[in-house]
């Protein structure tokens, strides 16, 4: 629960000879005002006094509303003010955005720290669109990506609820989803989905029509574009749907009144500034704002502490070595409030806080002791039951609903002092703490052990932070001492972002000739313009195994991209005419449906027949 919005006298003195021009305008995480300076001679300077503020989501539906109140037909803010009912007011990010996202229709994209209120700025953005477009939204779509199943399942029920009211369908499409895409996105407005599903779920479809009724691409966690396996798919999707909209440019004769906006965020992107450019919508780049820690409305500590671990030593003993560390860890960072830990598995989350039970006591009253004892009442897992009076918890999917809920219950009220819980389920639960503690930076995914991507740690690290009882906040990343530094960096967000489409380029330009995006040389070109790797190509050529002069580098890039084209048609997964026009095939098809990796159709194509089975599998 936010503070309540308090009244404020101003004083300020002015030189006599600003004070018939002078204005001020207060802008604060609670207030925006304009005002114009009165002059007070008994003293001898300007003096202004207001005793009352007016909270920006009222500006939202007053400033802004009046000055469209001369156009009859303009939709009114009022009517989508209740998106916002959660809260007063916005936070200073949110104001800084607002004008950009809610009185622009510009490209936007946004470097700003966890636990910020990043998604208010999806919110507005959809908020704008519904101001412009009248009902019914029968013919408009809005697409949030974003990396992690856990983050769509917690935007599809949040947003259903926002905008169901306005008359908003939303459809939550994932890996998890069985139905028929195409038809079932039909009637939808909001699709919330992943870059894979999207990107896959598209490669299907006969053609781009469904596509170029999108009208507001929303990417959360666009940082993810610089990783080596799903970056490209991310950035390809983004570059589809960015060369579809320039298909309707041209149809229209350049003036294309349902243009698409894009709106991108994330907590670590050091060039922003590219990204925005990435996104240009052929006039200009993006607006590109970022935003420093200090602007956090709960200030963050980082701590990355490092282990020994030995090459002989497994990931699962290493695991097991921090729980002896973790009582230390608790006692120094959490000022006696909560703590939340995460933990690789299911087994690793009971172990760990089994061991916090036995080496760290709890002061607890006769009261709070009660309070533990009528939870343990209802709960069915021993474990857990034995666990809860030492003021120790655990939380997994694997547990009973009505445990996992009264574990949840006893956390939130503050209870329990200490939470262990996997990584993967806590990123679609709500349980913020004052102390995070991430246990171990690898995970056991895909029958390896593997380590987190940036997104996972930026999840966990965003429940830290409890605006409604915290001014400031700490987390805690336990890893190998050979890998400190690594997620030191990450932290800093020292990082630049690069493009990884260059490694699995010729996959995707199949599928783009499947779906029609790319028809002919020309619009391939434009398409691989369009693309985060031509930006970044040019900025920094030595990460892409160039070093030559811009205009050299701009061949180079048209032979390489003229390369992977030769190499599809080479193995007839697509067909060039004399006039360099391109047509799929139907081994292109199957390529591009089932997201086959262009060395495996290389095989396929050597393949006579009359091979033995040893020479298949060897």
């Amino acid at each position: 629960m936010h503070a309540p919005i308090k009244h404020k006298t101003f004083e300020i003195a002015l030189n006599n000879s600003l004070k018939d021009q002078s204005q001020l305008r207060f802008r604060s995480d609670n207030s925006v005002l304009s005002t114009t300076l009165l002059n007070d001679n008994s003293k001898g300077h300007s003096r202004h006094q207001h005793e009352e503020t007016f909270d920006n989501l009222n500006y939202l539906t007053t400033s802004h509303h009046k000055a469209e109140a001369k156009d009859e037909s303009a939709p009114s803010l009022s009517r989508n003010r209740n998106v916002f009912k959660e809260f007063p007011y916005f936070n200073y990010i949110q104001s800084k955005a607002l004008d950009d996202l809610l009185y622009t229709e510009k490209n936007f994209v946004i470097c700003s720290p966890t636990g910020s209120g990043k998604t208010v700025l999806f919110e507005l953005a959809i908020v704008r669109l519904l101001m412009q477009v009248p009902k019914p939204w029968s013919n408009i779509k809005i697409v949030y990506m974003a990396p992690i199943k856990a983050l769509c399942n917690q935007r599809n029920e949040d947003w259903k609820e926002k905008f169901g009211p306005i008359g908003l369908n939303c459809k939550e499409l994932t890996g998890d989803t069985e139905m028929d895409d195409y038809f079932e996105i039909q009637d939808t407005h909001i699709i919330i989905t992943t870059p894979e599903k999207w990107d896959t779920m598209t490669r299907k479809w006969r053609d781009n029509s469904l596509v170029q009724l999108v009208r507001l691409f929303l990417i959360d966690e666009v940082h993810v574009v610089k990783d080596e396996c799903r970056g490209a798919t991310l950035e390809v999707v983004v570059s589809r749907m960015k060369t579809a909209q320039l298909a309707v440019s041209r149809m229209c004769n350049h003036f294309n009144d349902k243009a698409l906006r894009f709106v991108a965020v994330s907590a670590t992107i050091p060039n922003v500034e590219d990204i925005a450019e990435w996104l240009s919508d052929g006039k200009g780049p993006g607006t590109a704002t970022k935003i420093d820690e200090s602007f956090r409305p709960v200030k963050l500590r980082k701590v990355v502490l490092g282990f020994p671990c030995s090459s002989t030593q497994t990931e699962f003993k290493f695991d097991l070595s921090l729980n002896y560390k973790m009582a230390n860890i608790i006692q120094t960072y959490s000022e006696q409030k909560p703590a939340l830990v995460f933990c690789a598995t299911r087994k690793g989350v009971q172990q760990a806080a089994s061991v916090l039970a036995k080496d760290a006591k709890f002061i607890m009253t006769p009261d709070h002791k009660q309070r533990l004892q009528k939870y343990t009442n209802s709960i069915k897992d021993s474990k857990l039951r034995d666990l809860l009076i030492y003021g120790v918890g655990y939380h997994h999917a694997g547990m009973d609903v009505s445990d996992r809920k009264a574990t949840e219950a006893a956390f939130t009220a503050g209870d329990v002092p200490v939470l262990f819980t996997t990584s993967t389920l806590a990123m679609g639960v709500n349980l913020p703490a004052h102390l995070v503690v991430i246990k171990s930076t690898v995970h056991y995914a895909g029958g390896m052990f593997q380590e987190y991507s940036e997104t996972d740690i930026l999840q966990m690290m965003g429940r830290a932070g409890r605006p409604q009882f915290d001014t400031t906040a700490t987390v805690v990343i336990m890893t190998r001492i050979q890998t400190k530094d690594k997620y030191t960096q990450m932290l800093d967000g020292v990082h630049t972002i690069e493009s990884s489409l260059h490694k699995h380029l010729v996959e995707h330009l199949n599928a783009e000739i499947i779906l029609n995006t790319i028809t002919d040389v020309n619009v391939a070109l434009e398409w691989i313009r369009s693309t985060f790797l031509y930006i970044r190509a040019f900025k920094n050529p030595n990460h892409y195994g160039k070093n030559e002069s811009f205009l050299k580098l701009h061949l180079s890039l048209q032979h390489y991209f003229s390369r992977n084209l030769h190499a599809l048609s080479s193995i007839g997964l697509i067909k060039m005419d004399e006039e360099i026009n391109f047509k799929p095939t139907e081994t292109g098809r199957l390529m591009a449906r089932y997201c086959i990796a262009f060395d495996t159709m290389k095989l396929f194509y050597l393949v006579t027949g009359s091979e033995t089975l040893n020479e298949l599998v060897t």
